[in-house]
């Protein structure tokens, strides 16, 4: 009966998402938080194949805010397993919440990041670790990057998470070309590996955003 009824909750919640209209269309950027709104949207994950594929938490996380932000969009997203476009809408997240001059501009400056309101990252974060079962998140990310194995190394946190090929190279996320090389399937991703922030430009945005105090919350250790 429980398998019956998630199924068709994921069938109901992913048909909704697919007629609902969301902040998604806000700016649509590089790998994260950076890129002229002109831009095409990625190519999309077929619907089918990700119907389904997030985990449904027996309580949905409280989407809790500290400026009146809308966070049903990124739940509505994830609920339905559709990975890649609650990357886009955390990126557009970020922007809107960091300000009007992050807006303006199309991206989130390192310097805005320590000012993004904490009950907000932590919705965010909350619900990406609710339905990926506790494996994307800015926290999980965190967590690698302080391993033995990374030991606050970047370079080291981009291979593990799988953000480097074969070659060492960063993967690149270019709507332009049409080309997207992350993984927005659960089971095939490595933990860590959403959401995305971009490090083609450098490592100040990310190294702020890990910076910041919500990870030290008991509940994202």
């Amino acid at each position: 009966e429980r398998s019956l009824w998630v199924n068709a909750s994921c069938t109901l919640v992913a048909l909704a998402h697919t007629h609902m209209t969301t902040a998604a269309a806000l700016v649509t950027l590089g790998l994260a938080f950076t890129a002229p709104a002109s831009r095409l949207a990625p190519p999309r994950v077929s619907s089918a194949r990700m119907m389904c594929a997030a985990v449904m938490p027996e309580t949905p996380p409280a989407l809790e805010s500290d400026c009146g932000f809308d966070h049903v969009p990124l739940s509505i997203a994830l609920q339905s397993g559709d990975f890649l476009e609650a990357d886009q809408i955390t990126r557009d997240a970020l922007i809107k919440l960091a300000g009007d001059s992050a807006v303006s501009r199309g991206y989130v400056y390192f310097a805005e990041v320590p000012n993004l309101p904490e009950a907000d990252l932590a919705t965010i974060e909350r619900l990406w670790l609710a339905y990926s079962g506790g494996k994307f998140g800015y926290s999980v990310q965190v967590k690698a990057l302080q391993s033995k194995k990374v030991n606050n190394n970047l370079e080291k946190l981009f291979d593990k998470i799988g953000w480097r090929n074969e070659k060492g190279q960063l993967l690149r996320w270019l709507p332009e070309k049409a080309n997207n090389e992350f993984i927005y399937e659960l089971d095939a991703a490595p933990e860590g590996h959403l959401p995305l922030t971009n490090t083609l430009r450098g490592q100040q945005l990310i190294t702020a955003l890990f910076k910041h105090p919500v990870w030290a919350r008991d509940e994202f250790q």
